[in-house]
């Protein structure tokens, strides 16, 4: 699962605005650090994140102005590809 994360993570739009590494870009924050923005982190929070995405108006860190995405945008991402995107992302922060 984790692998299938890692694999949606980098053909998505996840690395456009958190960086191939995932150690954050312009438009969105790092993944690695074990700091969260938006959940404190836990993977049924990410899932969360992901599958509604963050609006301009929750974004917490003012130099990010690009809401993400629910689902990852276009195409939607199933629940299950969404499950495995978080389980990578998890695997990021808690190592």
């Amino acid at each position: 699962m984790i692998a299938e994360g890692d694999s949606l993570f980098h053909a998505r739009t996840c690395k456009n605005c958190h960086g191939p590494d995932a150690k954050g870009a312009k438009n969105g924050p790092d993944l690695t650090s074990g700091k969260y923005l938006q959940s404190s982190g836990t993977y049924e929070e990410i899932i969360g994140v992901i599958t509604n995405g963050v609006s301009p108006d929750k974004i917490k860190d003012p130099s990010h102005t690009i809401a993400m995405r629910a689902r990852g945008g276009m195409p939607p991402l199933t629940d299950d590809q969404i499950k495995a995107v978080a389980a990578y992302v998890y695997t990021l922060g808690h190592h």
